[in-house]
This record gives structure tokens, C-alpha cells and sequence, in this order.
């Protein structure tokens, strides 16, 4: 027997059989499980799309390093205290369980993803609580909104387009141009991440009310784990009802993103700039969104998530076409995921890391997301705030990327928007 696969033979056992469950939604590596009345959720690794199948070792091995990478993370960037992150706990399920769920949950998959089937060999998962419940379980009128803020800041040698010409959109803005030559979305969303991470509230509210109205798939909206589904103003229906405004829904999540409220006290609100209720943030008659700012920028709390984040983001340390140099000249075999082994959490020296280590640790913290989560209780509103999708991302994203921003700078001339 391996080593991962001995590893794999002493995790706990988990069944489902006994529990109600429910398929909670899926990324490109994991599909997700709710188990409601224990207030978890359950990860299943899928396979790959090349039929080739994953042998124990190989599932053990992957879902190793993810854990690893999880746990260095959360204590280099977030604190290691489990206030933003909890580190999925590996445990067991039957293969044939498994292969019963892969077939049950079927029916309720995306089509463009029942390419990939779950990974039943070792029958390997990971638990972790569900960030969109709130203990206890049996509790209800818990709201929760998921959002994926994305790449909220560009390393200056990124900043040139060449000839001197300085970009004028950021990569989430420029790719909504992508996004529309495709057909994915009908108009480019008014959310850009600049305003997300610029730790000036004003910007930040109006990035949250901005996803209310074209959340596309980068936010989400549940209450008591049941997710919601957006109606023709996006989710602004669903924050009304669960604070009354669309003005006091963005200002808690403002505030709760910005490390400022606990719930104790009233969320921070500047009547002079609050969001309008009825303001479409610029996207709702299809005009382009302005272009975005990347200057008008405030130091952020060392403890909110946002900051956090951030930091991690920053670990990008060379322009992507240094990175791209760096990742041409490494032999072919170099193992995909080997920056896992080099991330030493607290070490405090960023100059060790080199452009391609850094930019997939930064490429990580851009897909990640945060779920704020919050009961309505008066006079007291209990509020949480949770980071997950911290996967380590394998070297292949280099060239992923690379080919995704020549059709990105292609889309962008096609709708003569400067990048």
C-alpha cells in the first residue's frame, strides 16, 4: 500500500445513508453536499474529462495537498485562528455510497458539467461547516450571500498595455467583454473589483449593490441553506426582504467585509452616499460601465477579510510576462502543484518566491469566495464572515491564463474598448 493511500485507510468513515442530504452546487474540481440538520457540507473530488479515471493514490495524493495548502494559507494570510477559514476535515465515504450519490444527484447537475463524474476511488472527502446556516440548525430566517470578489488589485508592470498606453479596465471588467463576444452575458456588469478592494466604503457598498442588480455567477444568495434564484432585478427583491433596504443590506455587508460590524450596533451608513434603491449601478440600459479606478484607494483593517485577501492577491511579486518566461523555461515535467510544498506559512520573506509560485498562490485568492451570513435577530444581528475555495491552483494555470487574455485583448478590439 502507498504512502497517500495507507494515509487515505486511517481517516475516519462518514455515510450518508442515514442523513438528509441534499446536492448543494459544484466548481470545477469538487461537488458539493449539504448535510442540513448537522450544519455541514461535504466535498467530493470529480474526475478528470480525459476518461483516464483516478487510482486511491492519486485521489489521497490531491486531496493531501489540498489540505495542506488550505491549512498554510489560512495561517500565513487569514490568521490561523479559524476566524475567516476552516480547513476541510478528511474523512471516508464508501465508493458504492458514492457512486449511488454520482447517479441520485445527476438530474440536478449544470449540463456543462456532467462531463465529470465524482471520484469513488478511496472514497476520499472533505467536511466542512456550511457557510450558509448559522448554528443551531433548526433555526430559521438565516440569510447568507456568497460572493466571488475576484482579482481586486494589478501588479504595476501589469498596468501597461504597451506604447506607453496605461490600461483603463481591470481584468474582471476587461473580461466582461470576453463574456459578451461569447454570449454568456447580454450587457458587462457594473461590479468591478477595484471598488470591492479600495477599502473606501462608499466604493465598497457600491460594489455589493452592484452584484445585487447583475450578480452573473459571482454572487449568490440563500436563506436557511436554500439557495435563492435571481429575478429580473438580480437579488435587490431578496435583500429587501430580508433588511428591509437595499440600502441596509449593502451597508451590513459593507461593514461586515470591512472588519466594522459585529452585529452589536446598526451598520455604518453615509446617508450622503448611500446606494439608491432605485439606482441600477450603470448596467441596466447596457452602457458600459465606467472605467475603473485604481487609485482612489484606503488602508484597510489588518483583521477584515477584504485586507486579507488583498494580501494574499499581492503575492503575484513580477508582471505576468515574467511570470510567463519563468513558467516557459521550467521542464515539462515539473510537478503541478510543487508551490504547495514551498508556501511556509509566517515566513515573512516574499523575495524567496518566484513569479510563478506567487502568481498561482495570488491566482487562488482571485476565485475565491466569502459568505457573509447573518440572522435578522432584533435588536442584535448575528453575523459571520467565512472564506472557502482556497484549492491550490496547478502551473498549467500559466498557460490557462495566458490564452484566456490574448481572447480577452481580442474581444476588447472587437468592442474598441481600450484594456
Amino acid at each position: 500500500m502507498t504512502e497517500p493511500a495507507a494515509w487515505a485507510a486511517t481517516l475516519p468513515k462518514l455515510t450518508l445513508r442515514d442523513r438528509v442530504w441534499r446536492y448543494k452546487g459544484e466548481g470545477n474540481a469538487n461537488v458539493v453536499l449539504s448535510v442540513p440538520a448537522d450544519g455541514i457540507v461535504v466535498r467530493v473530488m470529480k474526475e478528470g474529462n480525459d476518461g483516464s479515471g483516478v487510482t486511491t493514490a492519486a485521489a489521497a495524493e490531491t486531496l493531501s495537498v489540498r489540505l495542506n495548502f488550505c491549512d498554510a494559507v489560512n495561517r500565513s494570510f487569514f490568521g490561523g485562528g479559524g476566524r475567516h477559514v476552516d480547513v476541510p476535515v478528511p474523512m471516508r465515504v464508501s465508493a458504492e455510497e458514492l457512486r449511488e450519490i454520482d447517479t441520485l444527484i445527476r438530474p440536478d447537475r449544470p449540463p456543462d458539467r456532467k462531463h465529470k463524474s465524482l471520484v469513488c476511488a478511496g472514497g476520499l472527502v472533505a467536511v466542512c461547516p456550511d457557510y450558509t446556516t448559522l448554528p443551531p440548525t433548526d433555526v430559521s430566517g438565516v440569510w447568507c450571500i456568497e460572493i466571488k470578489p475576484k482579482q481586486g488589485w494589478v501588479h504595476r508592470e501589469d498596468m501597461a498595455c504597451g506604447s506607453g498606453v496605461v490600461r483603463v479596465k481591470c481584468p474582471f471588467c476587461a473580461h466582461q467583454y470576453l463574456k459578451l463576444c461569447r454570449g454568456d452575458v447580454r450587457r458587462p456588469s457594473g461590479y468591478c473589483p477595484m471598488d470591492m478592494f479600495s477599502g473606501r466604503r462608499k466604493r465598497v457598498r457600491r460594489a455589493v449593490g452592484a452584484l445585487l442588480w447583475d450578480p452573473q455567477n459571482n454572487l449568490k444568495m440563500f436563506l436557511d441553506g436554500n439557495p435563492l434564484v435571481a429575478l429580473g432585478d438580480g437579488f435587490r427583491s431578496a435583500a429587501k426582504e430580508a433588511l428591509g433596504t437595499v440600502q441596509r443590506f449593502c451597508a451590513l455587508v459593507t461593514g461586515a467585509l470591512l472588519g466594522d460590524f459585529d452585529g452589536s450596533q446598526d451598520a455604518p451608513v453615509d446617508g450622503s452616499d448611500a446606494p439608491d434603491e432605485d439606482h441600477d449601478h450603470g448596467t441596466a440600459s447596457g452602457a458600459s460601465p465606467p472605467s475603473c479606478d485604481f487609485d482612489d484607494a484606503a488602508p484597510m483593517p489588518r483583521h477584515c477579510v477584504l485586507h486579507e485577501i488583498l494580501t494574499m492577491q499581492k503575492m503575484q511579486t513580477a508582471g505576468f510576462a515574467a511570470v510567463c518566461s519563468e513558467y516557459d523555461g521550467r521542464p515539462p515535467r515539473d510537478p503541478q502543484f510543487g508551490h504547495v510544498d514551498r508556501l511556509r506559512p509566517n515566513n515573512g520573506d516574499d523575495t524567496a518566491w518566484s513569479p510563478v509560485d506567487g502568481y498561482l498562490v495570488a491566482a487562488t485568492a482571485r476565485d475565491c469566495s466569502v459568505f457573509v451570513t447573518f440572522r435578522p435577530d432584533s435588536p442584535l444581528t448575528t453575523i459571520r464572515v467565512k472564506v472557502s475555495d482556497l484549492d491550490p491552483k496547478p502551473l498549467s494555470t500559466v498557460d490557462k491564463h495566458r490564452n484566456r487574455d490574448a481572447d480577452i485583448l481580442l474581444a476588447c478590439q472587437r468592442h474598441s474598448v481600450s484594456y
